[in-house]
């Protein structure tokens, strides 16, 4: 079965459809792009579906959606039935769970299906094609009138994977993306979570018939509404309060301050959030007074900040918040808060400990702070002794992103590319402003990188082979959501035995994977770099955490290609998940159409996923000037995917 694209069967009422064998009346295939060589695949997946193919009495199926995975695929069927039984119809999509997830079943609710003439053959899906019928139900999912009813479904999720009844709603939809949603941030890519990736049917009438294994959520027109499950029910109705005032982001924050991070199971992190959060639940306040608890004898713990106003921790303490934060320089997990501050003393030549007064105002504190340091302490000993920022980890744990590509590549210009982007302040009109975490750091960036390339035109070394460096990291704030983002430059080639970028993949959450087209070649492998990335990603079983950019560089040498001359137009500064989508689509397919299908490997693989048409230098003579075009795209779109841009467009994008 092919990685990117799905399967569809239609299916009509009449006798036997494909099967020549049957003489029954009732829901039959009359059309696949499975194989037509024989029926085995198609009577396998028909006998597997079959009990969810007709839900309503007498098997007429009223019109409703039915999805699950089982095993490493997925199904979703949208049930119709127009007018008689006659009419009565289902189309059925077949692929990789990680490609057919719940949350493309539910945005495909509106999809117009395939039409009765559809030949015997039919053709597979490309999931990039549905963009046009793909539609959010985020901003109905988080509202107040949803809280109480979400929260009572979730604690019967909270208990475990397994079937659960609710009666049906015009809700439902909304109701299994939040719950969709509040699960994949707290486990998705885990071990177990496949038995907690939710399933669905969203009209049934047929109690009899059995839900398929793990969670599976049925609503049944005369169900009664599900009681609160007593032990769960104030950890559920947290989450939901919290989901409903700041989205995904509230969770992601939510699941770095409470330590949920270092569980590796859905079933342990459930478990530490119902001994943290427990107690009676208490009704909802009154807009604009703090909310009751849901914690017993305490107040309800506000949605967790991205960030610290300088001197409100604890003296002599860095964030104050406790969170492990990876050190950028040796890749060590570090106690963030329990680190003591330091000061460079100009007269010694060295760092010495900060100590700040215990009576100094916020004023004080905030000049002090801007340019203390904190000691890492260099766990295993990988490196010499270093200092970091004390800005660095005060935000919350950084963004990491890599840059992945082979030496020639041109990684090294886009990044340099990116660096410069940034310093002109052209983050800007996407609304995000940047300020450099360690200005030394970054005046020595652009002193070696990005002033050789755009004041003398010169072609900068690649990264050496076996290294992985730390480029450049920036405070990004869009609104009042401050977060530290890390650039990192790995080195290309074969990175199986590279120590140093083993342990950067452990910590990235965004990596940009550059292509060059000029290695495109029919029969091609791909990049090797590319290849052994998702390779060691999927070994850790960090795969699903990493979000993806694939920049196809160098465009301008493809200038006059179709649709590369079309998007190398179009730049402007507009976060537009539909025109993200449409650009992903048109990359994909051409990359397709190069013969380079191995370079599109990040898309099919990881979770969220993009494409981009960019140019790092803007025209293949370097001599003639630096052009650098659409090279903040991708950075854009990886702090989309990671959680740092917040709006409900953002939270469309690679998905």
């Amino acid at each position: 079965m092919a990685t990117s694209l799905l399967h569809q069967t239609l299916y009509r009422w009449g006798r036997t459809g494909r099967f020549g064998d049957v003489n029954e009346v009732g829901l039959w295939p009359v059309a696949s792009s499975l194989d037509p060589a024989s029926t085995d695949e198609l009577r396998h997946w028909h006998e597997r579906v079959k009990p969810w193919l007709s839900a309503g009495t007498g098997g007429r199926p009223r019109s409703s959606h039915f999805y699950a995975a089982f095993g490493d695929d997925a199904v979703l069927i949208r049930r119709v039935r127009p007018g008689a039984a006659r009419t009565a119809a289902a189309h059925l999509l077949l692929g990789p769970a990680g490609v057919l997830t719940p949350r493309l079943a539910l945005e495909l609710r509106e999809w117009t299906w395939a039409p009765a003439d559809l030949p015997a053959r039919a053709p597979m899906v490309n999931p990039n094609t549905l963009r046009a019928h793909r539609s959010a139900l985020g901003e109905q999912a988080r509202s107040d009138a949803l809280q109480e009813p979400l929260a009572a479904l979730l604690s019967h999720v909270l208990t475990g994977p397994g079937p659960i009844e609710a009666p049906a709603t015009g809700d439902a939809f909304a109701l299994l993306w939040a719950i969709d949603d509040i699960c994949t941030v707290l486990g998705s890519g885990l071990r177990d979570w496949p038995e907690w990736s939710a399933g669905f049917e969203t009209f049934a009438e047929r109690r009899e018939v059995p839900g398929p294994p793990g969670m599976f959520l049925r609503f049944l027109p005369d169900a009664p509404a599900p009681a609160p499950e007593p032990r769960t029910h104030a950890a559920a109705l947290f989450l939901a309060r919290m989901y409903g005032r700041g989205g995904t982001d509230a969770l992601r924050r939510l699941r770095s301050t409470e330590g949920l991070n270092g569980l590796d199971t859905m079933a342990a992190r459930v478990a530490r959030l119902l001994s943290t959060v427990a107690g009676p639940v208490a009704p909802p306040s009154a807009p604009g007074r703090p909310r009751p608890s849901a914690r017993a004898g305490e107040s309800m713990p506000p949605v967790p900040p991205s960030s610290s106003s300088p001197g409100t921790g604890r003296p002599g303490s860095g964030s104050g918040t406790g969170e492990r934060v990876s050190c950028p320089i040796c890749l060590g997990r570090l106690d963030w808060g329990g680190l003591p501050l330091y000061t460079f003393d100009q007269s010694l030549a060295q760092y010495v400990r900060l100590n700040l007064p215990k009576d100094a105002n916020a004023e004080q504190r905030a000049r002090l702070m801007r340019t203390a340091a904190v000691r890492c302490p260099n766990p295993g000993d990988m490196t010499g002794t270093h200092y970091l920022p004390a800005g660095y980890g005060r935000y919350g744990s950084p963004a990491v992103f890599g840059f992945i590509g082979g030496t020639t590549s041109g990684k090294t210009h886009l990044a340099a590319a990116m660096v410069a982007a940034i310093e002109r302040g052209a983050l800007g009109a996407y609304g995000i402003t940047a300020q450099p975490v360690d200005l030394d750091r970054h005046q020595a960036f652009l002193r070696d990188m990005v002033h050789p390339l755009f004041s003398e035109s010169t072609r900068l070394a690649p990264t050496r082979e076996g290294e992985v460096a730390f480029a450049d990291a920036f405070v990004m704030s869009c609104g009042d959501r401050p977060r530290a983002v890390a650039l990192f430059d790995v080195a290309g080639g074969e990175l199986s035995n590279v120590g140093d970028a083993k342990r950067f993949l452990d910590i990235a959450d965004g990596l940009i994977f550059v292509a060059d087209p000029k290695r495109f070649t029919p029969g091609s492998l791909g990049d090797p770099a590319f290849n052994t990335v998702l390779s060691l990603l999927r070994a850790s079983g960090r795969l699903p955490k990493v979000s993806a950019a694939i920049a196809l560089n160098k465009a301008d040498l493809f200038r006059f290609d179709d649709p590369i001359a079309h998007w190398l137009s179009r730049d402007s500064a507009v976060l537009d998940s539909a025109e993200v989508l449409e650009e992903s689509a048109d990359v994909f397919a051409y990359l397709h159409q190069r013969d380079a299908e191995a370079w599109t490997r990040p898309y099919q693989e990881c979770e969220r996923a993009t494409l981009h048409v960019v140019s790092a230098t803007g025209t293949d003579a370097i001599e003639r000037g630096v052009r650098p075009l659409r090279v903040l795209r991708p950075l854009v779109a990886l702090m989309a995917m990671t959680g740092l841009l917040t709006t409900a467009e953002a939270q469309n994008i690679g998905i």
